[in-house]
């Protein structure tokens, strides 16, 4: 049995803090204009022509326009190593310094959404064929009608505040979660060009529709996720390793 708290013990100071209980880590950066417009036109140059279409992948209903369209982005052409070589670095800087483990991103499939006015992305998360993975998205093109919205959209009385916008879904709440302080786990992405986001695959998303001129272009990509042998030792797991990877 313990002992009663004294009077005198109530007298010294009691040290507190508070800490935040983070549920994930994520990249949120900027890439610089004259990447994006080289990115762009070997899109407009050499994805488009070919128009192979990766809908057959996707959940996007992207079909309001003609050129409305979800195509491949290869990854083993000279571009394509070379983009992914930037993506890979960036996800797998995600990994180690966010997650702080041990490992490997390795983008293994691309590609890109062309959105028109009514073209939208259904809530949704993204697969990989290893057990853990990232996912990216870059937002290379966005229209007048979107640029001109807040970037923290307010949604009373019908505004359309975030028409065009991606919502992260990680935890569903309301209203009265908040009251009881349940913090909120969604978060509503404003499309700003040469913006890039990279995320746990498993973290669901959607994108809504806009209506206006314009077309909102993004890149997305998936990686696999390959720890080292010390790090699945961690976890007591056997998995996809470096060497895999190598």
């Amino acid at each position: 049995m313990s002992n009663p708290i004294t009077k005198n013990q109530l007298k010294h100071d009691i040290e507190l803090r508070t800490i935040p209980i983070n549920l994930f880590h994520m990249i949120v950066g900027k890439i610089p204009e004259a990447a994006i417009d080289e990115i762009n036109d070997y899109i407009d140059n050499n994805i488009i022509p070919k128009n192979k279409s990766y809908a057959h992948d996707l959940v996007g209903q992207i079909n309001q326009e003609k050129k409305s369209a979800q195509l491949d982005f290869p990854l083993d052409t000279e571009y394509g190593k070379s983009f992914k070589g930037m993506l890979d670095s960036c996800a797998t800087s995600l990994l180690v310094n966010g997650f702080k483990r041990q490992g490997k991103a390795d983008a293994v499939s691309a590609w890109t959404v062309h959105s028109y006015a009514g073209d939208y992305n259904p809530f949704h998360a993204h697969g990989t064929e290893a057990p853990a993975g990232l996912s990216c998205i870059i937002y290379l093109k966005v229209p007048e009608c979107i640029k001109k919205l807040p970037l923290a959209p307010v949604l009373m009385n019908a505004s359309g505040d975030c028409d065009g916008y991606t919502q992260l879904v990680y935890s569903m709440d309301t209203t009265f979660d908040l009251y009881c302080l349940k913090d909120t786990g969604q978060e509503m992405i404003k499309p700003e060009v040469g913006k890039i986001l990279i995320f746990p695959k498993w973290v669901n998303h959607l994108v809504y529709p806009f209506f206006g001129e314009g077309e909102r272009r993004t890149f997305s990509a998936n990686f696999n996720v390959y720890y080292s042998d010390k790090e699945n030792r961690n976890f007591g797991i056997k998995g996809p390793t470096l060497n895999d990877w190598l």
